[in-house]
């Protein structure tokens, strides 16, 4: 797919400031996206305008005449939102399109909520310059609010990389490619129950998924694709029920935890227990506890 992406505005026509700044971390969503959209294979032009386009119409006009005469397929722009002078508590994320959504757009937002974020959905916006300009398909991302200090926390315990490969991935429904692993792959025709522990470990985790992510899983106790697929990733700062049932699997597979144990509270004790088993099943060793981290857990 040709994938235009614009990081939303520039410095000299500034987006909106608070607690970070719109512009700045919008171009990093943007460096990010167009990196992991490339590897998975999608033809991309960045769209951004440079510094010099000092006004607000030259500013959108380019990124929108850039797409439009090189006939993306999609249009992609990354912006953060504001609504007040400041704002304590979560507000969230929302994809803006121009009158009905598509499945790109719906991704993106689930890619949003899957993180943590609030779900605002996908709202049709006709009088954005972006949207009712544009000759494709177009979405305004707005990752979180710059003034609500939980969106900006989260945000920041986040990282704008995981979040650009979380967005490209579920707008491609493919995974990033891996660096290549030389060990023996896994050649077993087993479905994903089969190979993992089930129980009434595996039934507190369906039935919390049903009440922090509505999940709507059948509590059978069995960790098949439809439990992994509604996992939601964990990471440290986090609290509650799924941090203390990533806890007991790290027990039961001899990992330590401190004197604390399975406390729900995800501190640096378990960050660093999950780091080392991210290490020892071979994955990608950053304590954020996501869809590959969960299966290994489950994994008898």
């Amino acid at each position: 797919m040709k994938i235009a992406v614009r990081g939303g505005h520039n410095f000299n026509v500034p987006g909106s400031h608070g607690l970070i700044d719109e512009t700045t971390e919008g171009r990093k969503i943007k460096d990010s996206l167009i990196k992991y959209l490339k590897s998975i294979g999608h033809n991309i032009l960045d769209v951004t305008p440079p510094d010099s386009y000092n006004t607000s119409n030259s500013d959108l006009s380019y990124g929108v005449n850039k797409a439009n005469s090189w006939g993306a397929d999609l249009f992609i722009s990354c912006h953060f939102n504001n609504a007040y002078s400041s704002y304590n508590g979560a507000l969230g994320s929302e994809v803006l399109v121009y009158d009905s959504s598509f499945k790109e757009a719906n991704s993106a937002m689930a890619a949003l909520a899957s993180l943590g974020f609030k779900n605002r959905g996908v709202k049709a916006r006709p009088t954005l310059y972006e949207l009712r300009n544009t000759t494709m398909p177009s979405m305004i991302i707005e990752t979180c609010f710059v003034e609500a200090t939980e969106d900006v926390a989260l945000y920041k315990r986040l990282g704008p990389d995981l979040i650009s490969k979380t967005i490209a991935e579920y707008i491609s429904g493919k995974k990033v490619p891996s660096k290549p692993d030389n060990n023996t792959p896994d050649t077993s025709n087993k479905e994903l129950w089969e190979v993992s522990i089930s129980g009434e470990i595996v039934k507190e985790l369906q039935r919390e998924l049903n009440i922090q992510a509505n999940a709507n899983l059948v509590v059978d106790g069995y960790f098949g694709t439809e439990t992994l697929n509604k996992c939601i990733i964990v990471m440290e700062g986090a609290s509650g029920n799924l941090t203390k049932i990533i806890q007991k699997r790290l027990i039961a597979l001899n990992y330590s935890l401190g004197a604390y144990g399975a406390d729900e509270v995800f501190g640096s004790s378990t960050k660093n227990a999950i780091i080392k088993f991210q290490k020892d099943r071979k994955l990608t060793a950053d304590g954020i506890v996501g869809k590959d981290t969960w299966r290994e857990l489950f994994k008898k």
